[in-house]
């Protein structure tokens, strides 16, 4: 435990960059109010015994000035250098919240809310921790002893009492600070809940407000609130309690010097300038660690969103990025295969994908069926090289993926999930691909899928602005439009996760009907609970619990031809028929005919007189 707890400290170190600037700074800052304050008492000291000539007292006074000034420069510079750490701070942690996320891409378990808690929230603390608190707690180590030593010089006895009651001090501020930290990670638990379930709700509120259920929804968005709230009035407690007991050992400490100093004063055991001199010191023996109390309540936000960050980082990156050399194989053209295929996975007792052995033919439309949890999304993000198999290997041509250039190889896939994006910008935002497209190619594609009707009556056309602030879209139509930005690249593999789940049938048959211009002609692999989807593929692979039950075609095979019955004896017609025969077919129903034994159920053809009108028969 203790080694992993240093190697995320040293994570969370690497993440909050340097501090050495600030930290030097603050600790000059310290030893100049050390040094501020003897030059006061001495100047204290010199009024009080009455110094006949004044200019002897001006040097005291100028140097005095001078430090002052020093030290208000040199704590302005501290205060820059904190705030261009914070700012490094909060810029590795967005770049480590976008790492971590892409890294995790490939597992599917992915979090908006905590997300942008991490990203936004969390990033005003972590530049209070690094700017302010951590330069602070190299000061709070450092400066009670050089104002300690100066009180040592000046009165050894003060500086034992100071030495007492220090050490108090620091074990009640760490006491108070285990009980703060706790409150603090309840509450940011609070946060992460809230701000998760609020993004949900919104998401969902249609569909909520359909069902009559939105205002359950408002009560637990309430109950979360609250939850927080009360969170949030536990760390400030804390954080009082904190500032209380530091002031109070501080005032004790500082009580004792008074108290020794005065005795001995009285009784003429000491002079005034060592006593004056001991007293303005002892509130500095205190005075670093006051701060870092202050700067650790400010900041203590930052601790939990840094761990979560560590944690995340510590954990193997899913997504895999190889630079291979080896040249891969075309998969419009050449067969995947997946070879003893195993994933796991961190919340489940059994891997995703356990051993799975599978061939998917080019040009063809593969369906993956099976129910929820049974590994077909992670067999999709394998395909797409979204994710690196635990054991095994993903090939095309017989050659394995990863062995190659993998983001070339995801520049040839068109991946359709069942919750597309939809990018704040316009329509046009929304379906540009990576090489610069002419409205033509954008508005074919976009009829193409079937949103030809949605487009002519847009206002703006293609330069309508969609998602949040803009025109929103129905599932239906998100899905149709991830089709026509699949449409766009002209891939050679197409992924399809759950085109039609929780649609109505009219917008799951557009939606079909749009996949079935984007598959033809392609290797696609679609993965679906609904039937619907299945008349698209040549093949279906039934999962269950990370394994391939059933391989199968999709389509009937058509019938194996039959034999040829032997000849059938047809009677030599009458020569008094005077009307030509006529050609007719006739279906046996059973061999009772003698006629035409041995074609039951069969269809055959026979040349018969027409019947007689006369003929009583």
């Amino acid at each position: 435990m203790r080694g992993a707890r240093a190697r995320r400290d040293d994570d969370v170190a690497q993440l909050l960059g340097g501090r050495r600037a600030a930290a030097v700074l603050g600790l000059a800052e310290a030893a100049l109010t050390v040094a501020v304050a003897l030059l006061l008492a001495h100047a204290i000291a010199l009024g009080v015994a009455g110094v006949p000539d004044p200019g002897a007292v001006a040097p005291t006074l100028a140097a005095l000035a001078s430090v002052i000034l020093a030290r208000a420069a040199t704590g302005a510079a501290a205060e820059l250098a904190g705030a261009r750490a914070g700012r490094r701070a909060v810029a590795r942690l967005r770049a480590a919240t976008v790492d971590a996320a892409l890294a995790s891409a490939g597992s599917g378990d992915t979090r908006p809310g905590a997300l942008a808690a991490t990203a936004v929230h969390g990033a005003d603390a972590v530049g209070r921790y690094a700017g302010r608190y951590r330069p602070a707690r190299i000061v709070g180590t450092v400066g009670p002893l050089l104002a300690l030593g100066a009180v040592a010089v000046v009165d050894p006895l003060s500086a034992g009492l100071l030495a007492v009651a220090l050490p108090i001090g620091i074990v009640f501020l760490a006491l108070v600070g285990l009980r703060a930290q706790a409150a603090t990670d309840e509450r940011h638990a609070g946060l992460l809940l809230l701000q998760g379930h609020l993004l949900d709700v919104l998401r969902g509120l249609p569909v909520l407000r359909a069902h009559g259920r939105a205002r359950f929804q408002v009560d637990q968005v309430r109950a979360a609130g609250e939850a927080y709230r009360s969170g949030t009035v536990a760390v400030l407690r804390e954080a009082f309690l904190s500032s209380f007991v530091l002031e109070l050992v501080a005032m004790l400490g500082t009580a004792l010097v008074a108290v020794a100093c005065g005795l001995r004063l009285a009784q003429g055991a000491m002079d005034f300038g060592p006593a004056i001199a001991a007293l303005v010191l002892a509130p500095e023996v205190f005075g670093p660690l006051r701060r870092l109390g202050a700067e650790y309540h400010a900041a203590a936000d930052a601790e939990p969103v840094l761990r979560e960050l560590a944690t995340a980082a510590a954990r193997p990156a899913t997504v895999p990025t190889g630079r291979g050399v080896q040249e891969l194989r075309d998969p419009g053209v050449h067969d995947l295969a997946l070879r003893a295929v195993t994933c796991a996975t961190d919340d489940r007792a059994r891997p995703a994908l356990e051993r799975v052995d599978l061939r998917i033919g080019a040009g063809r439309t593969t369906a993956l069926v099976g129910p929820s949890g049974s590994g077909k999304t992670t067999l999709l993000r394998l395909l797409a090289g979204l994710r690196s198999p635990d054991a095994g290997s993903v090939r095309c041509g017989g050659r394995p993926i990863d062995a190659g250039d993998l983001a070339a190889w995801r520049d040839g896939i068109a991946w359709v999930p069942q919750r597309p994006t939809l990018l704040p910008g316009t329509l046009r935002d929304n379906l540009q691909p990576p090489a610069s497209r002419s409205d033509r190619s954008l508005t074919g594609a976009l009829r193409t899928a079937g949103l030809g009707p949605l487009l002519a009556a847009l206002p703006a056309g293609l330069d309508t602005p969609m998602g949040e602030g803009g025109l929103p879209l129905s599932a239906g139509e998100l899905r149709r439009l991830a089709v026509a930005r699949a449409l766009l690249r002209e891939p050679r593999l197409v992924l399809v996760d759950e085109p039609t789940a929780n649609l109505d049938p009219d917008a799951a048959a557009s939606v079909v009907a749009a996949l079935d211009r984007l598959v033809t002609g392609r290797t696609a692999v679609i993965a679906s609970h609904d039937p619907a989807p299945l008349r698209l593929a040549h093949d279906v692979v039934v999962l269950e619990a990370g394994r391939v039950v059933q391989q199968r075609p999709a389509r009937p095979a058509p019938p194996a031809p039959v034999p040829a019955d032997p000849p059938v004896h047809v009677p030599t017609l009458p020569a008094t028929a005077t009307a030509a025969p006529a050609i007719r077919t006739a279906w046996t129903a059973g061999p009772d005919r003698s006629a035409l034994r041995g074609s039951a159920g069969r269809a055959v053809v026979a040349l018969v007189p027409d019947p007689d009108p006369k003929d009583p028969r």
